[in-house]
């Protein structure tokens, strides 16, 4: 991984004038990918995140600001600067977008016509299929063929010009999580066999999880958050990127249950539920054993969950801590002094107090 920054968007506006109304798509962000990331752009639907990233390639021009892209002012370009230009940016979709009436290797090796000699595509085609695993369906046809094989067929074409970088615009969305989990993971292999730098746009904080380096994280037309994944995981600042990580590492679906158990719990006054959150060389302590050794505090565990995160271990515990106020206190200031966040949850209220 180099520090090379290889896309540069500056203060990018995309404001749409339709019908008398005023839409402002993308507001004054900013954003750097540097060579060899697979960064995540996550946001709900109507977030703006497909609109500035189809910015990167000029498929939309912004209303203002810089693009910068290899070193090139993409927005200085003339159409066939630009044509070549985009030569070296891939893009693939949630639809595929193949075309119906030709075979698999027909499909993959479209953009090379004109580009190479029959003899040379045809090698060249046979090469990326292998790439995708798909070598031996270059002669079927789309319809012949799962969501996830289109899928790569669509990446062994977004490939046929060499690019450096890959848009990936919801690419997954369509697909069942197996399949979802195998598309991510050839991107994660091209990313390292071909120095590919990949954008991936996505709205699930599940795809970003899998095989992002970086995320930013954008609501109505901004980025309220941006950073490395293990410390927009391990500290997310943003109640939207806290839901999106509890959907991610199914913390909302164990709190939802255990909310739903509430009265079961039976809580005293000397209890209190709360979620732990630890990341690194915290997930390795006897954490549970050293409250009750230092403090006599026992802890009882509802949920627990580990992922691994860019090599790092990121943990999550839900318990019942049960012992003296004083010493629940003096335990939850270990806790922190160890580099565990703590969250106090409230039962009644069916959220976080």
């Amino acid at each position: 991984m180099t520090n090379e920054a290889i896309i540069q968007l500056k203060d990018i506006d995309v404001t749409f004038h339709n019908k008398g109304q005023t839409v402002e798509a993308v507001k004054k962000v900013s954003l750097t990918v540097e060579r060899g990331d697979i960064y995540g752009v996550v946001g709900y639907s109507g977030a703006g995140k497909s609109t500035l990233v189809r910015v990167i390639n000029r498929l939309q021009r912004p209303t203002a600001g810089s693009v910068e892209v290899s070193g090139q002012d993409i927005l200085a370009l003339n159409p066939r600067e630009l044509r070549t230009a985009r030569t070296k940016i891939g893009m693939i979709f949630q639809h595929f977008n193949l075309m119906a009436s030709r075979t698999i290797a027909d499909n993959v090796g479209y953009p090379l016509k004109g580009r190479l000699a029959r003899d040379e595509r045809k090698k060249k085609v046979a090469h990326l299929l292998d790439l995708v695993g798909l070598s031996e369906k270059a002669e079927d046809y789309p319809a012949q063929l799962s969501g996830g094989q289109k899928q790569r067929v669509a990446i062994a074409r977004a490939l046929a010009n060499d690019p450096e970088i890959l848009i990936s615009d919801e690419a997954t969305s369509a697909l069942d999580p197996k399949t979802t989990s195998s598309i991510l993971e050839l991107l994660k292999r091209l990313n390292k066999e071909l120095g590919l730098t990949v954008v991936l746009i996505t709205h699930e904080m599940e795809a970003v999880k899998e095989i992002c380096n970086k995320v930013a994280v954008m609501e109505a037309g901004e980025i309220i958050e941006r950073g490395d994944l293990v410390t927009i995981f391990s500290r997310p600042e943003k109640p939207l990127t806290q839901d999106f990580i509890n959907t991610a590492t199914q913390i909302n679906q164990a709190l939802e249950k255990i909310f739903r158990q509430a009265a079961t719990l039976n809580l005293s006054e000397s209890q209190q539920l709360v979620q732990l959150q630890y990341v690194g060389a915290s997930t390795d302590a006897p954490l549970i054993t050293e409250l009750y050794k230092r403090y006599g505090v026992v802890s009882n565990i509802l949920y627990g969950n580990v992922e691994i995160l860019q090599d790092t271990p990121l943990g999550n515990l839900i318990v019942v801590m049960s012992g003296e106020p004083d010493k629940l206190a003096a335990a939850w200031q270990y806790c922190q002094d160890a580099g565990i966040n703590i969250t106090h949850l409230n039962p009644n209220d069916s959220e976080v107090a």
